[in-house]
């Protein structure tokens, strides 16, 4: 699995660039990690990335924005995972929300209005005539801290975080292959305290 923790300018030369083949899974953690809350996609990435490592077929990309570099992120794939942090003030901090691609509200990257939102991403991609993900999962977590100079998650955030990762795993994991790779799922521990025998 690639190693992406680059500047969005960084991840959009090494995609045109490259000459590897695409994983055809990508999961995509957005924000800003020194900005509180925001940061809750970049960490569940980040936690990704160590208990994915062995996994060829998917790479772990953070991002400080979506927009046009998340088209070029998604071209070519055929599943997603976009993990953002939410500021909707209609749920208790901490909170899993399973976002609709259509009903974007609260999500701080994905209904950007420095750059092109989720939806257009799509559209553009499709119109251009490219290959974009069939099957695309988004999830959010409610911020307690937003727009607040701080490298770190607030309590109720941080204790999503792991949360959110064992989803993602789950939906990584081929539904065929799920009863042979016990493993591959967290345990009830979370996790913390997977182990990989």
């Amino acid at each position: 699995m690639a190693d992406q923790r680059l500047s969005t300018a960084e991840v959009a030369s090494t995609l045109a660039t490259s000459t590897h083949p695409l994983a055809p899974t990508v999961v995509v953690g957005l924000g800003n990690e020194i900005a509180g809350d925001d940061g809750a996609g970049i960490a569940v990435a980040d936690l990704l990335r160590k208990h994915l490592a062995d996994r060829s077929d998917v790479e772990v990309v953070c991002l400080p924005w979506a927009g046009f570099v998340l088209l070029d992120v998604l071209r070519g794939r055929k599943r997603a995972a976009l993990l953002d942090c939410l500021v909707t003030g209609e749920h208790p901090p901490g909170t899993i929300v399973h976002i609709d691609e259509k009903d974007l509200a609260g999500s701080v990257r994905l209904n950007s209005f420095h750059d092109i939102n989720y939806p257009t991403v799509m559209a553009l991609g499709r119109k251009m005539g490219w290959a974009m993900p069939e099957t695309i999962a988004i999830w959010g977590i409610e911020a307690e801290t937003y727009n607040t100079f701080c490298e770190e998650l607030s309590s109720p955030v941080a204790a999503a975080v792991e949360k959110v990762a064992a989803e993602v795993i789950e939906y990584l994991t081929p539904p065929c292959a799920a009863a042979d790779l016990p493993h591959r799922v967290p345990p009830e521990g979370g996790l913390s305290s997977w182990s990989e025998t």
